[in-house]
């Protein structure tokens, strides 16, 4: 799938302001059916999360796997507006959903004889059934994504905040090179590498980036009626974030807070993905002198290395720092 971006596309690129949760919701559900977990370097942790949720997964989320298969788009009424709505929002518009988006977003959906009669009829733009669909993803989502969505949204906002350094730094043209190798950017095209043919209209809209914790891979999704095309792509994440999700955090005593003291400690597992140092210093709610200390401690024990871009300080981990964190 790709997209042609237009000048009026490109100066509208712009990063979601968190993370979605309809889109985490979809994704997931892709993830839950496919064997690996959906990424080899995760699948271990990923295939823990798998067996927790499988143990309780409700008769209901049939329905949310037919939609969601592995091998296709996410239906676009299911993901209405990416870093808009909240949960509640995102089903309240689900509900809303027209016959037109139903049929249009269903039309090359395998039939399914095991299926119940209100959720195949969603093909022909039956909309009776929808208050039972959204009913069955509030309970999947009260299983599946509820215990760990505060490791998913840090995990997502550290994305983001990487993301945003990029395009300050780099502008657009980084922003979307970033995206390699899933995603390839030669202007004018953008394409993913998900195996699926076609093209979506360039509308001098723009194009939303949507970093994703549960996406198996990019997913350009079409725009709604008056919205943007969406463009839902792996968040980068830490092998040491992927273990939590759905578990219990652990106490800030911890063996890694023990050895380096509980904020710098937090420096670490924040700078997985690095960042400036104003930002850390705001995520750990302490001045950036404060913060120069501790990334320097960080630094002379060859934990994280530093270099300047232009007025901004940039911090990220040493391989050493990343099998400490990964300990």
């Amino acid at each position: 799938m790709h997209i042609e971006l237009t000048l009026p596309d490109l100066v509208r690129v712009g990063l979601a302001a968190a993370a979605d949760p309809m889109g985490e919701l979809a994704a997931s559900l892709q993830v839950l059916q496919r064997r690996d977990g959906g990424r080899n370097a995760a699948s271990a942790a990923f295939n823990r999360w798998r067996y927790r949720v499988w143990q309780g997964l409700p008769d209901s989320a049939a329905v949310l796997m037919w939609l969601c298969r592995p091998d296709a788009p996410i239906p676009e009424f299911l993901v209405p507006a990416a870093g808009r709505y909240d949960l509640e929002t995102g089903l309240a518009a689900v509900l809303k959903a027209d016959p037109v988006s139903l049929k249009a977003a269903l039309r090359t959906a395998p039939a399914d004889r095991d299926l119940p009669s209100w959720a195949a009829a969603f093909a022909d733009g039956d909309t009776a059934g929808l208050p039972r669909l959204v009913q069955a993803m509030q309970d999947y989502h009260d299983l599946a994504l509820a215990p760990g969505w505060d490791l998913v949204c840090a995990q997502v906002d550290a994305d983001l905040g990487m993301r945003t350094q990029v395009l300050l730094h780099g502008g657009v043209d980084a922003l979307l090179t970033g995206l390699r190798p899933k995603v390839r950017w030669t202007a004018p095209v953008l394409e993913t590498d998900d195996g699926l043919p076609g093209a979506l209209p360039s509308e001098g809209t723009g194009l939303l980036l949507v970093p994703t914790y549960f996406a198996v891979g990019p997913a350009l999704v079409p725009p709604l009626p008056g919205g943007v095309p969406r463009l839902h792509y792996p968040c980068v994440r830490h092998a040491a974030h992927t273990a939590g999700v759905g578990a219990t955090r652990k106490p800030p005593g911890n063996a890694l807070a023990d050895l380096l003291g509980p904020t710098r400690a937090a420096a670490l597992t924040i700078l997985a993905v690095g960042c400036s140092t104003s930002e850390l210093a705001a995520r750990l709610g302490v001045t950036p002198s404060a913060v120069s200390k501790h990334t320097t401690v960080l630094r002379r024990a060859g934990l994280i290395t530093t270099h300047r871009e232009r007025n901004t300080v940039l911090h990220s981990l040493t391989p050493l720092g990343s099998a400490l964190l990964d300990s």
